[in-house]
């Protein structure tokens, strides 16, 4: 039985601010009540990670909210025009009991019923040592060096700066708290997303299989999901166009725009090839590590490279591998053909 603590801490867009009790508690007590249930926790808090970011977004809120339990949230054909954040919701992982739509996440959702604690994709089936969790070892979030979660995030909300680009030196100090991942992050975690409204992700255009494109979000990801990221011989080779050769698995850490201009993917958008319009639906990773937001894809070099987060949210969605769209009932009343944002003379 999962029991919900919903907390709502003052957070601004660049750090944790106000009274330190809306997080903390110094003796895990509190008229004469146990404050944590199973704690104390580390870093004297007062909830998990589900406590704090358990909740209904509405645009205003400062606390990225990616779990609904009182409700299903809205979600719509893409998951940019409901109250769903950049990364999606646990919901339908944790009360829809769907293994396909969220990762399981300990405190959250039971493990997968078919993969238990094998990723898929994962490289010769490793398993995590135990369930996934937020953050740690077994985590995406924080220091994963670490095994316990809170002291894998240890010190990175108060030194958390939102305001400018993130280079992955530290927790704090990097995109979402993923450890090493560089980044822009929205202000309102793409809260209603548009061109000129989103996050900026990191991406690198690799010619070489070796290469594992470190500091992207495709290289976190590969890490659990090796096979989905770096397959042996399962890439184009280096010198060629994007388009050429056999592709066994689909690329990440790629640049479309390696591609003879005149491909499908230079319609990426419904655009020409020359400055097309950034897409929400069908996200992109750039090379380029300034604060300027690329509102343009096809801009400049290495600006319309693929990435894992192109068809997948990292949280959960409606729909069967997290993907951002239901291309299964396609086409259909309920469903969509995502893929043809970038494939563009396959619709």
């Amino acid at each position: 039985m999962l029991v919900w603590v919903i907390l709502v801490p003052l957070h601004s867009i660049a750090k944790i601010t106000g009274p330190c009790p809306n997080c903390h508690t110094m003796h895990n007590s509190q008229n004469g009540m146990t404050v944590v249930a199973g704690g104390p926790l580390p870093g004297l808090l007062n909830s998990e990670c589900n406590g704090c970011h358990a909740g209904i977004n509405d645009g205003n809120n400062t606390t990225p909210y990616v779990l609904m339990t009182e409700s299903e949230p809205i979600y719509g054909t893409a998951g940019i025009n409901g109250d769903t954040l950049a990364g999606g919701n646990f919901y339908w992982v944790a009360f829809k009991n769907l293994d396909r739509t969220g990762h399981n996440v300990a405190g959250v959702a039971l493990p997968d019923a078919q993969l238990a604690n094998t990723p898929p994709g994962s490289m010769n089936g490793v398993s995590l040592t135990e369930q996934l969790t937020c953050a740690g070892v077994n985590g995406c979030h924080g220091d994963r060096s670490v095994y316990d979660p809170y002291k894998a995030m240890s010190g990175a909300h108060h030194n958390n700066d939102r305001t400018h680009w993130k280079d992955g030196v530290t927790p704090a100090q990097s995109y979402c708290f993923l450890n090493g991942v560089q980044g822009l992050e929205d202000p309102d975690y793409e809260y209603h997303p548009t061109a000129m409204h989103h996050n900026k992700y990191y991406g690198k255009d690799r010619t070489v299989e070796t290469d594992s494109a470190e500091g992207t979000i495709s290289n976190l990801c590969g890490q659990c999901h090796g096979d989905f990221h770096s397959g042996s011989s399962e890439m184009v080779a280096a010198g060629t166009s994007f388009g050429d050769g056999v592709w066994l698995r689909h690329p990440t850490d790629f640049d479309m725009a390696r591609a003879e201009t005149s491909t499908e993917y230079s319609g990426y958008n419904g655009g020409t090839g020359t400055e097309n319009i950034y897409s929400v639906v069908s996200p992109v990773a750039t090379a380029d590590i300034g604060t300027n937001l690329n509102i343009t894809v096809f801009s400049q070099q290495d600006d319309a490279i693929v990435m894992c987060l192109s068809c997948h949210r990292a949280h959960g969605t409606p729909f069967g591998s997290i993907l951002r769209w239901n291309y299964k009932k396609w086409p259909g009343n309920d469903g969509y053909n995502g893929c043809a944002i970038c494939h563009t003379t396959k619709n």
